[in-house]
């Protein structure tokens, strides 16, 4: 038996299914609900927590602050990952590589590729990958995608 597919998760697909209402929002669940059924395997930075919660804290949003503290936790199927030293190095390296490339998306890539994810769905579409990672736009099908293993 092959083990899930490793995805990504980055600030926008939490974003997307904690405050966005429609097709946005269910891709991102669709894509967070396979994982907690053991269906795909995910992994995030710490840092996207620290993206997450700012709108929530500033508006003094203490429910939708504790939720996302709640939704992005390690778990059976879902991997939280330090911003250690050697995230921050091929971070570096990635910028190195991508003049344009802001440092928290370096840390995020970097994450991906040190958690060995195949797939990065995001809304960023000038995010530019590199191999073995596929970008995905967070869009119609996502889950589908990923499942299947192609674009």
């Amino acid at each position: 038996m092959t083990s899930p597919t490793k995805v990504y998760c980055d600030t926008n697909i939490f974003i997307a299914a904690m405050e966005m209402q429609g097709g946005l929002s269910d891709q991102a669940w669709q894509v967070l609900d396979a994982v907690d059924e053991g269906r795909l395997v995910a992994v995030t930075s710490e840092l996207s927590l620290a993206e997450v919660l700012v709108k929530p804290l500033a508006a003094r949003d203490r429910k939708l602050a504790d939720s996302y503290e709640g939704l992005i936790a390690s778990r059976s199927c879902f991997e939280v990952l330090a911003v250690e030293r050697a995230v921050l190095v091929r971070a570096a390296s990635l910028r190195a590589d991508r003049p344009g490339l802001k440092l928290p998306d370096a840390i995020h890539v970097a994450t991906a590729l040190s958690g060995e994810c195949r797939f990065f769905p995001t809304t960023d579409k000038r995010l530019a990958v590199p191999p073995p990672l596929t970008a995905l736009d967070l869009g119609p099908h996502l889950l589908q995608k990923i499942v299947r293993g192609a674009p």
